[in-house]
């Protein structure tokens, strides 16, 4: 069993963080949502924590935090919005991936890039349905002096904005799992149109296409990449569940207050019970998420942690958008109404639950 209590610095990074999610992510969150863009200032504080675009000490970076830390960091910012949360993750993405697994010459830009408030990074990995990444259908392959990369990615962030794509595929003769940055305006990446979507729109997320060849040069070092690729895929997990927590906390709140019939509804079983409900699936949601973010920091088993992350995925997902619906009953009329944020916090449940998530497959069955 894996020992799950937050050490100081997590126990330190959870509280920086959930006033950050609070005070500067939480006002800003429907004027994000109207103008499809993080507001600078909030860019600024977001970045400023570098846990969102880690760099390695050895690269001048203040460090990689643990995947506990980190996902820490990802659910308490998500407390007070997981839009502009996954914004900045998913932004600073290629920031991680560089810095575990980047060559030298790759490196060399990575620390300047990471600070600089105008770029927006991006890594194309979803594909329509929730596998993990050993059956990704997008191709790497050798090509003469460069690689050919093959295939079509969608929820690809920043599409229109980020200078280069860092592209997760498989070699298909091995089914290794590869990666290389991609030039966004080469000759063969063709992004889909932009349209305005359910939520998360301040992340400019659009499908792409690639049919392209890049040099040689821009492929990643393939030692413990897939390790790297489930990291990313959990900070969807933790995002989740720090939103379920808030949208949970909101209902209850509010059903303390709102009188019918002379006394408060959360009196009434009918609320009550599915709110204790919602809690008691967000705990486990948290602590899925936690002891695949400590396989991720201890075991070198990737079979195992895929298996784990993609059961931590898949429940956080369900209990997102099931407790963030529940919190829209809850508020009755009010919840539809956008001058409460419940309605914000089910549209984003929803929306990320189509990312990487397999209908076919149950959050309750065994992984091994």
């Amino acid at each position: 069993m894996i020992y799950l209590a937050q050490d100081d610095e997590q126990e330190a990074v959870a509280e920086m963080t959930r006033e950050l999610g609070l005070e500067v992510l939480f006002p800003v969150a429907r004027e994000t949502e109207a103008a499809a863009v993080v507001p600078s200032k909030t860019w600024k504080a977001i970045v400023g924590t570098e846990l969102t675009a880690p760099v390695s000490e050895e690269l001048g970076g203040g460090g990689m935090p643990s995947a506990v830390t980190y996902m820490t960091a990802v659910e308490n910012l998500a407390y007070g919005d997981a839009g502009i949360t996954l914004a900045a993750v998913w932004s600073g993405a290629p920031s991680l991936l560089i810095s575990l697994h980047g060559t030298s010459q790759q490196q060399s830009g990575i620390l300047e890039a990471s600070k600089n408030l105008d770029n927006r990074g991006s890594v194309a990995l979803y594909e329509g349905f929730g596998r993990g990444a050993s059956e990704l259908e997008t191709t790497i392959t050798d090509d003469g002096d460069g690689v050919r990369v093959t295939g079509r990615k969608v929820g690809v962030p920043f599409s229109g904005q980020a200078e280069s794509i860092i592209v997760v595929g498989v070699d298909p003769s091995t089914r290794d799992l590869r990666a290389v940055i991609v030039p966004r305006t080469a000759y063969g990446v063709n992004v889909g149109v932009r349209d305005k979507s359910l939520a998360l729109d301040a992340a400019d997320i659009a499908s792409i296409d690639f049919d392209v060849v890049v040099p040689r040069a821009n492929l990643l070092n393939s030692d413990g990449l897939r390790k790297s690729v489930e990291w990313l895929r959990l900070a969807v997990a933790s995002a989740q569940t720090g939103m379920a927590q808030r949208a949970l906390e909101y209902a209850a709140d509010y059903a303390k207050t709102r009188i019918a019939f002379g006394k408060p509804i959360a009196s009434f079983q009918g609320i009550s019970f599915p709110l204790a409900e919602a809690f008691a699936r967000t705990e486990q949601a948290r602590l899925e998420v936690l002891d695949a973010a400590s396989l991720i920091d201890n075991d070198g088993d990737i079979e195992r942690i895929s298996a784990v992350v993609s059961s931590a995925v898949s429940y956080a997902s369900e209990n997102g958008a099931e407790t963030t619906r529940h919190a829209v009953q809850v508020l009755g009329g009010h919840g539809f109404i956008r001058e409460y944020p419940v309605e914000l916090w089910y549209r984003t449940a929803a929306f990320l639950s189509t990312l990487d998530f397999d209908p076919t497959a149950s959050s309750f069955s065994a992984v091994f």
